[in-house]
Formats: structure tokens, sequence, C-alpha cells
């Protein structure tokens, strides 16, 4: 979820439900607006964003990972029919979020195979290409990063300092997962795109257990890092079981999208019994559908039989079992979304107890046969998320939200005996309000205090207090005759980040509880008391970093945009601090007066003049339209001949693209761009400057643009549709990149996201497009979104493109391709950086933070 805040004479926006003083715009709204820049006045500004909450930022990502390539001059393909309802009647159609006015059909429709297809595929590339440059009979590596090789090194951030919380806690990446070992020492977070990390010291420091992966070559299937839920063997905590695909983002994809795949790169369970040093991935078993391509909410261990499993997925309830030859495999029990499951024993029962989405809950003694207890929570319900005592099979609750709006819509108790769900009154604000909405679908976890039926602790959103950090309350659970109702309502949650996702207790434990949200992981030592949440972030490197900001000459200054987390600066180590709120974009250092900083974050230009040190080091400057969440914002190439040239920047909003020359304080008349065409151009996605005098242009449709500076402004080419041979497909361009190699600086490649070619870059030579995607059947690049291209000044052969799965390399100018394997974690690459002087390459991962490796 995005929030600005504006405190100690900060100017800051409000996103994702805080209170804003005027209307937030619709999606429509936006699109239909004129994005002309709005000066803003400075320091005490009141600046106003859109309400999208994390849907702002996951429904454009799916949206560009499912994209329908298509050849040039197809028609937009039509999904059938029963595929462009929306699968509740209460939510709006899909609508695009790159082609103005389409619909769901601009999406393809994938398998669900689809990850594990293209992981499968990845490993034999990289085995292959380590291979070729050993002696004949040497080993496949046995882990990403190779003693004595070139390998990626981490640059983190291992944690921000000084996060969005009430003072200032420490904060990591977005964890949806905790399973935590007798006494509190060992420790499992799953990361929603960053992997499991282990703490061996209760949560003061963690490491990633997910690069075991790469053990054994041949275990193609076992590399996604998307994470749903997570869960131990309490009595050995070394047997991990970890469901892939996050199930949080569900209701955001089904809200209004019906054709693509409910979860981001599942490739359904996997499970390790070393503590995560290795992994295999477990089958679903026949006449089942498969867990591929589907989302985890939650897995539950039998505490007396290990091996019997329960899961709750989008896909259904699951049951493992254990088949002949040893190994595990998953069976459906009960259709339908499942959103929570929890089980628990006494001395004389076992007790599983599942929630379906907007249904009712089930129990089982066994995970293999179901029946319903109580009554549903009627039409309204949508998303449960259920809580026992692990040692207290006799009472239940139930926090349950509201369907389509993703308010609050009661917390319930049941009583097993009488089989009947009595609703609790007066629940506390743990999901505000704003317009009618809130995040319910997205943010929803609750725990009971283990040594007190009655106490409970409820997760959400946000706390309604400046700088809105977690909304984590405390409640006693009373009775009155046949009525119950919540008393002594505390807030506790506000020095952790906001999005609650899983709260949970050391085993046996009243005085540690865990919460793991957007800001990673916080832990409160007298949560019944007056104690408040700390960060336990240290090491857990799972942030979402969408780019990367660097001097071109000092190697040390960086920047980075993260999602949920701001923007964060470091020195060159890997601790890095927060320095702007709300969902960090792309960044711009002028490389001849590195003091002054701009930060592009939810539509708002933000400047600083000190080097962008602290959160007192920026100023709202100008406010653009919000035509997609990370417009971009590029500079002139770095010329120390001419000094002034760092000035010139463009920013792309909409069909529009700004050009200013004393690096953001004005945008003249003559420095506007119009894109011609209207809706078919789509919104300015990817810019690249050739020169000062020479900057290119790429769309969300696929249109591709050179503009020229001449007396008096500017001249629009469109170069995609040449003549002696066009762009051969249409999609989303998600950049561009200057031939080096072209004295005249008139060639460029560009690289296309979404789904259904391979021919994912392409060169304008100056008069004609050639895919240079490697040859069919051979060393060519895998059909996934790609989102980033690099092409290196001192050796422009070497080009070098970021993809949802690996880094890869041409040094032939792009006829062939092979992955830079060493040491990346298999999370998606959205940036790459070249940092010319000090030859080395970088690139931001979604999910593990920025990495480099050296050039030469």
């Amino acid at each position: 979820m995005s929030k600005h805040r504006k405190a100690k004479a900060r100017v800051t926006e409000f996103t994702g439900g805080a209170r804003r003083t005027k209307p937030a715009q619709s999606k429509a709204t936006r699109r239909a607006a004129s994005y002309v820049p709005q000066k803003l006045s400075g320091k005490g500004v009141e600046v106003e964003s859109p309400e999208d909450g994390p849907a702002g930022w996951f429904l454009p990502q799916m949206e560009a990972t499912y994209m329908q390539l298509q050849p040039r001059g197809a028609p937009v393909p039509r999904a059938p029919a029963a595929r462009q309802r929306s699968r509740s009647s209460r939510q709006p159609a899909f609508a695009s979020a790159f082609r103005p006015g389409a619909g769901e059909a601009v999406l393809n429709v994938a398998p669900s195979t689809v990850w594990i297809d293209r992981l499968a595929e990845y490993k034999r590339r990289k085995a292959a290409a380590h291979l070729r440059r050993v002696a004949p009979g040497a080993p496949v590596p046995g882990a990403p990063a190779i003693p004595g090789a070139v390998n990626w090194v981490p640059l983190g951030p291992l944690v921000v300092l000084h996060g969005q919380t009430i003072g200032e806690e420490s904060v990591g990446g977005r964890v949806v997962g905790l399973a935590i070992a007798p006494g509190g020492q060992r420790i499992y977070a799953a990361s929603a795109c960053g992997g499991v990390f282990r703490s061996d010291d209760a949560g003061t420091t963690w490491r990633s257990v997910m690069e075991g992966f790469d053990v054994d070559p041949t275990n193609f299937a076992s590399s996604s890092l998307a994470c749903g839920a997570i869960a131990i063997d309490s009595g050995d905590p070394e047997r991990i079981y970890v469901g892939t695909g996050e199930g949080e983002t569900h209701a955001i994809f089904s809200r209004r999208v019906v054709s693509a795949l409910p979860a981001y790169r599942g490739i359904g369970p996997i499970k390790s019994d070393d503590g995560g040093t290795t992994w295999v991935t477990e089958r679903t078993a026949a006449g089942s559908t498969s867990l591929a391509g589907e989302a985890f909410f939650a897995l539950a261990v039998d505490p007396r039989q290990r091996e019997n499993v329960v899961a709750a997925t989008t896909g259904g309830l699951y049951q493992r079992s254990v088949r002949a030859d040893g190994t595990g495999e998953w069976t459906a029990r009960r259709a339908g979304v499942h959103s929570s499951v929890v089980v628990a024993a006494s001395s004389a029962i076992t007790r599983f107890f599942a929630a379906e989405w907007g249904g009712r809950v089930w129990t089982s003694a066994d995970g293999q046969t179901w029946s319903s207890v109580g009554t549903g929570f009627g039409a309204d319900a949508g998303r449960i998320t259920l809580a026992v005592r692990s040692t207290d099979p006799s009472i239940v609750y139930a926090l349950v939200s509201r369907r389509g709006s993703g308010l609050l819509l009661g917390i319930h108790r049941l009583d097993v005996a009488s089989g009947q769900w009595s609703k609790i009154a007066n629940p506390p604000d743990v999901l505000p309000e704003f317009q009618g909405r809130s995040q319910g679908d997205y943010d929803l976890a609750i725990a009971i205090d283990p040594n007190a039926s009655n106490r409970l602790y409820l997760g959400g959103s946000y706390a309604d207090v400046d700088p809105f950090p977690a909304s984590v309350w405390r409640v006693e659970v009373e009775q009155t005759g046949s009525t119950w109702q919540c008393a002594n309502a505390t807030s506790i949650g506000t020095h952790a980040h906001s999005d609650v996702h899983v709260l949970a207790f050391s085993p046996g434990d009243s005085h540690e509880l865990w919460c793991g949200c957007d800001g990673g992981i916080f832990l409160n030592r007298d949560p019944s008391g007056t104690g408040e949440f700390a960060s336990q972030n240290n090491g857990l490197s799972c942030l979402c970093s969408n780019f990367v900001a660097q001097h071109p000459t000092d190697p040390g200054v960086l920047f980075t945009g993260l999602q949920d987390n701001g923007t964060a600066r470091t020195s060159g180590g890997s601790i890095w601090s927060h320095v702007n709120y709300g969902d960090g974009g792309y960044c711009l250092i002028n490389w001849n007066n590195p003091s002054r900083v701009l930060s592009f974050v939810n539509g708002t230009f933000y400047r600083s003049t000190t080097g962008g040190m602290d959160h007192d080091s920026w100023s709202p400057v100008w406010r653009f339209g919000w035509a997609t969440m990370t417009q971009p914002v590029v500079g002139a190439p770095f010329n120390p001949a001419a000094p002034n040239e760092a000035n010139t920047i463009a920013v792309g909003a909409g069909a529009l693209v700004f050009v200013s020359d004393d690096f953001g304080t004005s945008w003249p008349q003559n420095g506007r761009l119009q894109l011609p065409g209207g809706s078919p151009a789509g919104s300015v996605f990817a810019l690249a400057f050739a020169s000062v005098n020479r900057l290119f242009i790429g769309t969300t449709t696929g249109q591709v643009f050179r503009a020229d500076r001449v007396a008096g402004g500017w001249t629009l080419t469109r170069i995609d549709n040449a003549l002696a041979g066009p762009l051969g497909l249409q999609g989303l361009i998600t950049d561009v990149a200057v031939d080096w190699s072209d004295a005249g600086l008139g060639s460029v490649f560009v690289c296309f996201g979404g789904l259904g070619d391979r021919r994912r870059v392409w060169r304008f030579d100056g008069s004609r497009w050639e895919a240079r995607s490697g040859p069919a059947g051979g060393d060519n690049l895998l059909d996934v979104e790609h989102n980033a291209l690099a092409i290196d000044r001192v050796s422009p052969a070497n080009i070098y493109v970021g993809a949802d799965i690996g880094v890869w390399l041409s040094s032939d100018h792009g006829a062939t391709w092979r992955p830079i394997e060493n040491g990346l974690p298999d999370a998606p690459v959205y940036d790459l950086q070249i940092h010319e002087t000090r030859r080395i390459l970088r690139a931001a991962t979604y999910g593990r933070g920025v990495y480099e490796i050296a050039l030469d």
C-alpha cells in the first residue's frame, strides 16, 4: 500500500487509504486528465494522490507480465465470453492500464505451468552456459555463486534505516508468513518475492535459505521466490513446508482480472528436510488440479503427524500425504478459494479448521473429510482469516472482511461444542475506511494469546495516525449474557510498518508477538502491557527494488525506489537509509552536481539540493498526472566536456513528454512533446537520451518515437512503422537503449514485456527493425517479460537485458544470448545500470534488492 505523509513540516501525499483534502480521482479520470505539470510551492503544501492502495502496484505489474504480445497489425484478441465477466458481479470489469479503452482481452491466457516451464528452461540454459566455459567433465556448479568466478554481489539493502513507522524503525521487504519453532530462537519468514529467510537468534539476524535451489541443477522446477505460506514441524524445525504464489494479492487480481493466473510465479508446494539447505518440489495427486500457478494463503501441519499437512489455496483446500515411494503429494479435498487454515490438538483430539473465501468455515479431524461448522457469515462476507490456540481446539475466532470493499465485516467466535458463531460487538478500527473501501482482502491477520483465550490481536492496513504505520490492536473479548463484545481495545502497532499480513506468537509465549507486514518483521515483547513493536529486519534483504540511480563517477552514491518502502540511499554499503516516502520510482542524480537529486513518487517530483541524505532533504516541486505507476525520468548522457548538459532531463506522463534544461526547475512550452495518434499511441513508458538534443520514446502499445531538438522546440518522428522494415511486435515496450556502436546516434534497441513471443529484443538501425533475440531453438531469450536494457558504451557489442527470469548477455549485438548466472537470485530484474568508470553492471531485483557484477 502506498502512503506519503506530512510531518515535521515535510510535504507528503497520502495514498492507499490515508486522508486527503479533496476527493481522489479514478483511473479513468486520470487517463483523461491533462498531464501538464502543476508547480508546488514547497514545504508545507498538501500533495494529493489518487486512491488505489496495493492495486495501484499489483494490477499494472500483473498486466505488464501477462499482456499478450502480438505480431504487428494483428487485432487485439478477444478472450472467451466467460472470461469477459468479473468473478464477482460487485466488482468492475478489468480496464487496461497500458492500452486506453481496452479490457481483459489484452491479456494472454497463460497455462498454469508457465513459470515451471520457463524456470526449467532457464535452469537448463544456466547449466549449459557454465559447461561451455569449463573443461569437459567438470561438475555443474552447486550454488548460485561459484568460488573463484565472477559473481553477482549483493549490495543490499540488508535493512533500511529510518523507515515509515512511528519511531522510524528499520524496515525490510514484504513478509507474508512466519513459522516459529518452540523457544522462539529458530524462525522462518516467507517473503512475497524474495523467498524464505531463516533466523537462529530470535530474529536478530536473518539469512536467505533459497539459494539451495541450485544445489541440484536437474531439479529445475524449484526456483520461485514468490511465497504465500510457510509452516514447520514443531518437533523438528528442519522440516519446512512452503506454498509458492502469494495469496495476499489474489483479490486484487481476481477483482478485475479473470483470465490471468491468480499469483505471480507460483510453482506449487515445496519442502525442505534440512532447514532450507536443499528443497524439493512436491507433486499434485492424479485427478486433482495442479497447484502450479495457484497461490497459497496458509499451511497447517498436523502436530501428531508431520506428513499430514493442509493447504488453503486459490485452487481449493488441499491435503498432503506420502506416496509409497516416500515422496509427498497433494490432493484436493474441497473446491473454491480457501483463505485460511489452522490446526489445534488437545490430549484427546486434533482439529483442522479452514475458511472458504466468502463462504463458510469447515472442520476435519484428519484433513481428508470435512464438515461445515455453524452457519456462514452472510452474503457480504469476503476474505476470512481464522485463529485458534494450538492446544485448544474448542474455540475458534474468525476475522471477516466485507466482500468487494475490503472493509471490516466483523469478528466472530465459535465455541465448537455449541456449533454456533457469535458476532463480537464493538470491534476496533482495524481496517480504516476511505471513500467506502479498505484493504481487508490484502491485510487481514488475527492471533490469540496462547495463554488467554479471550485476548485477541488483530492486524489490518494502517493506523489512522501520522505517519500511518501498522494497524495492530489488542482487545479483550467479554461476554454479557448471550452476547460478546470487544473491550479495552488498544492500538499497539504504530512502531511497525503498515499492511499487516501475519501475527504469530512464539509457541506458548504470551510475551513474544511477531508481526509480518509490507515493511518486514517486527517483535513486541510485552503485547499485553505497554510494549511497542521493534524492528527485526537485519539481513532481511527481500525489498522490492524498482529502479537504481547512481552517479557516473562515484559508485558509492546510490538510490533505489522501493515498492511501499519509499526511496532509499546508500553511500556504498549494504545498510541503506529511508529518505523519502510512498512507493519509490525513478531517481535521478545530477552528474555535474550530485547534491542535486530528483525523486519521482506517485506522480510527484521531489527535489533535494543537499544530496537527498534524509527525509528533511526533499521538497515537492511538480505534480504530474499519474498515467502509469512508475513514470520514466531520464537525464542526458554523461558528458564532462559539457557540464551544463547535466541539467537536461525528461519525464513521460501519459502521451506527453516534458523536457527541462534546468533540472526540473521549469518545464517550458517548447519542451513539451505530444505523441500523435490519440489513444492508440498509449502512454510513455520508456525514455532514453542519445544526446542532449536527441531523445527516444517507447510506449505501452508498442510505438517508438525519435525526438530531435530544433530551433524553438522539438520535432517528433515515429519510427516503429519504418517503411524499410517495421517493428515486428506490438505490446508494452518496457525499455529503450541507445546503440552506442552507431556514431550517428540513430540506432536503438527496445525490449518488450508481456507474454507470447520469444522475440523480446529488437534493434532499429536508423531505417529498419530487426529481431535481436537469438536464433529459434538456439541461444535465444525466454518468453517472459523483459524489463530493462543496458548497452556497454566501451564495448557496444555487449548488450544486457534484465527479465522476470534472469539477466542475459549478448556479446554479438543480439545475435545470441546467455544468462549471467553466478550468484543472482531468481527474482525479477526491473532495472539495469552500467557504471562505466567502475566497470560494473547493477541490477534492481523485485524481491532481493540490488546486485552488481564486474564487467571486466
